[in-house]
Parts: C-alpha cells; sequence; structure tokens
C-alpha cells in the first residue's frame, strides 16, 4: 500500500487501485481500463462493487471501465469512404466496445494525481499500438477524472490527440445502484430523448426510429413498468441507445433518483446507452449478496454509432467530450 496527502495507491495483479477522498465522497479508480472500481458516500456505496479484485479487472460485464475505442456495436466489417475497416470479431460479426476483452477496457494505463484549487484531477493516458483490435489509426488518449472539492460531483473528460486518421467513441459504463437496493425496479429516471436506434436480432443499429412509449422518460417515470414492457421484447431489457433533443443545443440532462440520492448526469454527447442489468450473472458484490435482476443501470453518453461519419476523425481534428455527475441525498 502506498499513500501520499491525495491518494492511497493499493497494488493488486499488475494494476493499480487508487484511492481518493474529495468532498464527501470516496472514489477507488484502477488503472486497469481508466476505471472507477468504487464510489462511496461514507459506507453507502452509490454505484455497483465488485467483491473480487481480480473479476474486477477481468469481467466483459466492463464494470466502471472506459469503452474504447468505440463504445457500443459495430460490423466488423464495412467501408467509410473508400477505406476499408476489418474489426476484431466479438461475436456474430459484431465488435463490441472496441474488441472485447482485448479493448482499452482491459489495457493499464498511464495516471497522474494532480490536486487543484477546487478538484482533483486523476489523468489517465494511453496510446493504443496501431491494429489492435482491427483500428489501424494512430491517438493518443486522456481520460480525466475531474473531483470536486466543493460539492459531491465529478467530470469525465475524453480527450484524444488524433495523430492518424481513427474511429473514436469513448464512453464509460458505470452501473449505479445508490443505496444497496435489491433491484433498481423503484428508481425514477428522466430525460428527453425523441429517437433512439433501430436494433437487429444481434443489437446492432440499423435504423433510426421515433422512440416507442416504453422507452420514453420526458418525464420522471419509475423504472418497473418500462423494464417490464422491455422484458417482453427481443432485447429482454433496456439495452439501446437514444439521441437527445436537438433543441437542447450541447447540454444534455438525465437524472436517477430513489429515495435516499438524486444523480444527475450531464453532457455534451449527442447520445447514450442504457443498459439495465438483467444477466443474472454469478457475480457478488459489496453493495448487497442477494442482488440478482435489475440490479443496477449504467447511463454512457457517447456519439451515435449508426452514424459512422460522426465517430471517424480526420488527422488533426479535435475530440472533447465530457460527461458530469452530480449526487445529491434526497
Amino acid at each position: 500500500m502506498v499513500e501520499n496527502e491525495l491518494c492511497t495507491i493499493e497494488k493488486f495483479n499488475n494494476a493499480d487501485f487508487i484511492t481518493v477522498k474529495a468532498c464527501d465522497l470516496t472514489y477507488t479508480f484502477c488503472s486497469c481500463g481508466a476505471s472507477l472500481y468504487s464510489l462511496y458516500d461514507g459506507d453507502n456505496p452509490l454505484n455497483l462493487v465488485l467483491e473480487d479484485k481480480d473479476l474486477f479487472l477481468k469481467s466483459t460485464q466492463y464494470f466502471g471501465k472506459t469503452l474504447g475505442l468505440v463504445a457500443g456495436r459495430l460490423k466488423t466489417n464495412f467501408k467509410i469512404g473508400d477505406k476499408e475497416f476489418k474489426l476484431k470479431d466479438s461475436g456474430e460479426n459484431i465488435c463490441l466496445h472496441g474488441g472485447d476483452i482485448k479493448s482499452l477496457s482491459f489495457k493499464n494505463w498511464k495516471y497522474e494525481v494532480k490536486d487543484r484549487k477546487n478538484k482533483i484531477d486523476l489523468k489517465f493516458t494511453i496510446s493504443p499500438r496501431k491494429g489492435d483490435e482491427g483500428f489501424d489509426g494512430k491517438v493518443r488518449i486522456n481520460v480525466i477524472y475531474s473531483l470536486s472539492k466543493k460539492k459531491n460531483s465529478f467530470k469525465i473528460i475524453f480527450k484524444v490527440n488524433v495523430i492518424e486518421d481513427s474511429l473514436i467513441n469513448l464512453s464509460n459504463h458505470i452501473y449505479w445502484n445508490l443505496s444497496k437496493d435489491l433491484t433498481i425496479d423503484d428508481y425514477k429516471l428522466k430525460f428527453d430523448a425523441p429517437k433512439i436506434g433501430e436494433l437487429d436480432d444481434r443489437l446492432l443499429i440499423v435504423g433510426t426510429i421515433k422512440t416507442p412509449d416504453y422507452l420514453r422518460f420526458k418525464k420522471k417515470s419509475m423504472l418497473k413498468s418500462h423494464l417490464d414492457a422491455a422484458d417482453k421484447t427481443s432485447v429482454g431489457t433496456i439495452d439501446n441507445t437514444f439521441l437527445f433533443n436537438k433543441d437542447e443545443g450541447k447540454k444534455h440532462t438525465v437524472t436517477l433518483e430513489n429515495k435516499n440520492y438524486k444523480l444527475t448526469l450531464k453532457t455534451d454527447y449527442p447520445a447514450f446507452n442504457i443498459y439495465a442489468d438483467s444477466s443474472l450473472s454469478n457475480v457478488k458484490f459489496l453493495n448487497n449478496k442477494n442482488l440478482k435482476a435489475r440490479r443496477g443501470i449504467a447511463l454512457e453518453p457517447q456519439l451515435y454509432d449508426f452514424d459512422l461519419d460522426s465517430i471517424y476523425f480526420k488527422k488533426g481534428e479535435k475530440y472533447r467530450h465530457y460527461i458530469e455527475y452530480k449526487i445529491v441525498r434526497m
């Protein structure tokens, strides 16, 4: 264990777990996947925290991991203009989250912790090897977690130096469970997204359609009825990409709350994926030993993968996006 005035570092299986306190919150990050392992308010976990750290490092459920080079699902073979792409197959001719177990979510990132006047910044950096998982562009990626000292809030900033033309679409896969709840059925969700990606049987986006009623959350709504309706679809849960209302400009808001906390997410990304975990995978959490179906929800702001041009960046183009989270006790 390594300690200094800013953080505590625990080394585990070639990865570093970095614990930082800011305002009332205690964060533990991990160098593997530039990820958030746990987030606590006192002794209460706000996200799903795996009991087994080794499983956290390896799990393809992407708990708290940075997703990249491209979040979501892409065909393994496609063209943009005259350029052909052949990406790693994660199954059914789909490349998931940048290459599944060999993606950036499972690589060790370099990092540094800096003390600022009103915040603490944890900056992760990686330069993926050209050609990894079929992504042949050259980039340098910074993921910065900026932790407020004055409020229970933090921001994730994604910055990419595009050295050669490259596909890029970064996000984060935190699973929220705000109060050791057995399920998220009673959570209330609100955001404005009039359109969603139309899915085929592989969950690949094949078009853009009007958001169906069971996936509408323009008014604050309890999750249970929406999840019950999603159970009856071919997806079997909510695992959909939503397009924010363009009339909002570039500042979009999502709120998630239970009886104890309200989480407000703000982002400049134009879209986001929701995944309600109904996998029933045999995973033990520190939150509650009896967690099963509907145990957490991932809110993943991102670019819209169906529009390939929007995720293909030319040499010298800027890639900078953010996700901001604010936690308020109810």
